[in-house]
């Protein structure tokens, strides 16, 4: 079968990352050609590559000509050019990401479609989320914005026309069941396969840092882009909320920041009596994370809001075989609880200390949780079963296809004779098609 996969190639795409690592084993059965943005520079790929400039209908029609097509898609900027044809030329959409606003909002600006968009969420959300959505600002930082992606991800604009969606967690198949004309499967997306997330190093901290620390120091890092989200806050108020935790336990929060975020926990910090046993590193290298990761004795990830479908980063720490402390929710508590320490993002400060305590006072616990982390990733995470799950989806999408022609023609009937907008006719039209041709 002839596919076309159409994803970022850009090297710092982590999608892109994991796909690859696919490709191999889905070539054993299917003849794959990779479509993807031009950049200045591509991924190695075992598979051929086509970058184009824009979605224009001369990619479309070249895309139509393939039995199948797989669209990448996750809430970078990078996928802006590649929703656009998922939009015209229906396929196997695969979401690393449980809200695309972001990408979306911007995709709409640049087509000038942003009105359009506005009026869609008016419709489902109500006028106050639609003004947020038209002027962020309104949502007053941040903070506000992450918690707005969450609350309108407007995944529904991807998928809504697509022969089926693929995603990496139940939570999030629970969130897009029944929005697609497919199905929806969940496959086990694989661990990327080089790096935590970081490419370009900023700083030479990890020596400094590190040669610092106490020798009974417990060493908590967390990793990723250091923003509202990452609950640093909560990780420093639990520290301070126990002698014993805050004597002993230090944090480097290790990644990207702005300026305000930095200031706002390094105040905080202060204010807690934490300012010698916390850092925020800036921008790691790979050699620079895999030394801050190889002293760590704990391993933070605690996101709130939720907006990835699963976290590749997650999977990468479980890795290491170091114990990872989560919020018990979305994708989160999917996780066996020999996995990772839960805790409940309801009591999060409580919580925090609580898990904190159990692995600061027990080497012997963080030893056993971090080797069933390390062997839970080995067992359920690779590029051979990840393709086994889009083999399944692909056979599912293709089975769905007359499902897109019947909608499409009654569609088109019905707005010949002006009946289009006539709900109660559209209903009964619907359910008669779904009884007929068990579409259900």
């Amino acid at each position: 079968m002839r596919v076309a996969v159409v994803m970022p190639m850009s090297p710092e795409s982590a999608v892109a990352d994991v796909m690859i690592q696919a490709i191999p084993d889905l070539k054993i059965r299917w003849d794959i050609d990779v479509w993807c943005p031009t950049e200045a520079k591509h991924r190695l790929c075992p598979a051929p590559i086509k970058p184009f400039a824009s979605a224009t209908n001369d990619v479309r029609n070249a895309l139509a000509e393939y039995e199948l097509v797989v669209y990448i898609l996750d809430d970078s900027p990078l996928c802006a050019s590649i929703l656009n044809l998922a939009l015209v030329l229906p396929g196997l959409v695969v979401l690393h990401d449980a809200s695309l606003t972001t990408m979306i909002r911007s995709a709409a600006v640049e087509t000038g479609t942003l009105d359009e968009l506005v009026a869609r969420v008016t419709a489902v959300s109500g006028a106050d989320q639609a003004e947020i959505l038209r002027d962020p600002d309104r949502t007053g930082g941040p903070e506000g914005w992450l918690r707005f992606c969450a609350e309108v991800p407007l995944s529904d604009v991807a998928i809504e026309g697509s022969l089926g969606v693929v995603v990496h967690s139940m939570w999030h198949a629970q969130q897009v069941d029944g929005l697609t004309l497919g199905d929806v499967t969940v496959a086990p997306v694989p661990v990327p396969s080089a790096r935590l997330g970081f490419d370009v190093g900023e700083t030479d901290e990890p020596s400094r840092l590190l040669a610092d620390l106490p020798d009974d120091a417990v060493l908590v890092v967390s990793i990723e882009t250091v923003n509202a989200g990452r609950q640093i806050g909560v990780l420093l108020r639990a520290m301070a909320d126990a002698d014993v935790l805050g004597r002993r336990v230090h944090l480097l929060a290790v990644g990207p920041f702005d300026d305000q975020t930095s200031t706002d926990l390094l105040r905080l910090a202060q204010s807690l009596g934490l300012e010698d046993r916390f850092a925020v590193t800036g921008n790691a290298d790979l050699s620079s994370l895999r030394k801050f990761v190889a002293r760590a004795d704990i391993l933070a990830v605690l996101r709130d809001p939720v907006l990835d479908g699963q976290s590749a980063s997650l999977l990468t720490q479980l890795l290491s075989g170091k114990p990872v402390i989560v919020y018990d929710h979305a994708h989160y508590s999917e996780l066996p609880d020999d996995v990772a320490v839960k805790v409940d993002p309801l009591d999060a400060t409580a919580g925090v200390r609580q898990a904190l305590r159990l692995l600061v006072d027990d080497e012997g616990e963080r030893e056993r949780r971090g080797e069933c982390a390390r062997d839970y990733v080995l067992r359920s995470r690779s590029g051979t079963a990840y393709a086994a799950a889009l083999f399944e989806a692909g056979e599912l999408a293709l089975a769905a296809k007359p499902r897109l022609y019947l909608g499409t023609d009654l569609g088109e009937r019905l707005r010949r004779l002006g009946l289009d907008r006539e709900e109660a006719v559209v209903d009964a039209v619907t359910a008669l098609a779904f009884d007929l041709f068990d579409l259900a």
